[in-house]
């Protein structure tokens, strides 16, 4: 008698297996955990990749602050950076070092506002340490920079003495000690520093606000060139940003100053626009042009711990939250002098603290008792007067109207300092651009916001 052999599918077979001995089914959720655990590392490896970027940055411009009583702050909680721009001529250390910008930068990252004060580095100061009891304040940072071991230590390099002389001598120009307020943090960028860092970001956008001729901009060599820039956007470089920024002898240091904000505001409006992917594609060039060239000259240097997570949590809010075009844009001018003394400026110290009462508060909150005075650029009698009342009716305190070189199609409202607020709602009002600098050719006016008018006013 035969044997039968049955033959069993496969899909019997695998069910007639015990359960322990058949293999795990990989079901839908597991795979999402598996593929979450991959997504979570990637994140955190570029996250590591960042801040050790950060970090090794940091290494190479961060110096302990040599003041004797440096305040403990955390821009977490509000803090005041004092920036420096410093003219080194390489190659000529019988010229010594000069601090040739000074703007003082208070940080609110709680508040979501930075606002940024210029001091003219003709300000007149005593700087009792060296024996200076008349100076201009841009003396400040050279002289620390040459007496560092004398005046703060033997183990002071010259860049730390530089930052700390300079930030006491501002906190004694400004009376900030008066006002419980500190230097609580310095920056130093030299000039090749600050066109690096511009190139690094691909250029910026300036809006010139008017023709700018200077026929004996100093050269590198001691000698000076021609350099003119013309109206309107443009898109600039770092060496040609950067000539934008320090030329003055069309006009003032008072000029200057308000072209260098607007660099400010351009550099932070180009970093906003990329966005946090386009950032961070962005940091290793940024990383490379604070940091140097590796010859142990950075042209970056901070008392600031970039990396230090409270600081790195406030600089990341800012930049995520702060919109350049509300960035507070503060300066000493001409209605806070006093006297000269030669070139030396001398300040009401009256005035100047009622510019820090506005300078402290967040610029959307400021209460700005200021005027605005409205242009003509059109050949339609009567429309500044029109515009005039407008504005008149909507709050603002106005002065007589008056009439300007025709400018064309495009409105545009001038604010030349001291006046964020008031300015950004002009413009909201009129639905017009907004310049932050220096009044066109052919317009003259006391008013620290100025309307031109374009046909585009036209009803």
């Amino acid at each position: 008698m035969s044997k039968q052999t049955t033959v069993m599918p496969e899909r019997q077979q695998r069910a007639a297996q015990p359960a322990q001995s058949r293999p795990p089914r990989r079901t839908f959720w597991s795979r999402v955990r598996l593929w979450l655990g991959l997504g979570f590392g990637l994140v955190l490896l570029v996250i590591g990749l960042i801040y050790w970027q950060i970090f090794s940055l940091s290494r190479a411009i961060t110096l302990a602050d040599a003041r004797p009583n440096a305040p403990l702050a955390s821009p977490l909680i509000g803090a005041n950076l004092l920036i420096i721009g410093t003219d080194e001529r390489p190659g000529f250390p019988q010229e010594g070092v000069r601090g040739d910008t000074l703007m003082l930068a208070r940080l609110d990252p709680a508040g979501r506002w930075v606002s940024l004060l210029s001091i003219p580095r003709d300000s007149q100061v005593a700087i009792p340490a060296v024996g200076l009891d008349v100076t201009k304040i841009n003396a400040a940072y050279g002289q620390g920079y040459a007496g560092a071991t004398s005046l703060y230590g033997d183990t002071t390099t010259p860049q730390q003495g530089g930052m700390a002389l300079a930030a006491e001598t501002v906190e004694a120009l400004l009376q900030l000690r008066e006002r419980n307020m500190r230097v609580d943090f310095v920056a130093t960028v030299n000039f090749a520093g600050f066109a690096q860092i511009i190139d690094a970001l691909g250029g910026v956008t300036i809006d010139v606000p008017s023709r700018l001729i200077d026929e004996a901009y100093p050269t590198d060599d001691f000698g000076v060139m021609r350099v003119e820039f013309a109206p309107g956007p443009q898109r600039m470089d770092g060496a040609t940003a950067l000539i934008y920024a320090r030329t003055r002898h069309q006009d003032s240091d008072f000029g200057r100053a308000q072209r260098q904000q607007q660099v400010v505001q351009a550099i932070l409006q180009e970093v906003r626009e990329r966005g946090l992917l386009g950032q961070v594609v962005t940091l290793p060039a940024l990383v490379r042009a604070v940091g140097g060239s590796g010859d142990g000259i950075s042209p970056v240097v901070t008392t600031l711990p970039v990396a230090r997570l409270d600081v790195l949590f406030a600089l990341a809010r800012l930049a995520a939250t702060v919109e350049p075009g509300a960035l507070g844009q503060f300066g000493l001018g001409p209605v806070q002098l006093a006297a000269t003394n030669g070139t030396n400026l001398i300040w009401d110290q009256a005035a100047v603290q009622a510019l820090l009462d506005a300078w402290q508060q967040r610029p959307v909150e400021v209460v700005e008792e200021v005027e605005v005075q409205v242009f003509n650029g059109t050949d339609v009698p009567g429309l500044a007067r029109l515009v005039s009342l407008d504005l008149e009716q909507a709050g603002f305190r106005m002065l007589p109207a008056a009439n300007a070189p025709l400018v064309g199609e495009q409105t545009s409202v001038y604010h030349t300092g001291g006046a964020p607020t008031t300015s950004r709602r002009v413009a909201q009002t009129l639905k017009a651009r907004l310049v932050n600098g220096p009044l066109p050719e052919g317009v003259a006016s006391s008013a620290p916001v100025v309307v031109v008018l374009g046909t585009d006013a036209v009803r």
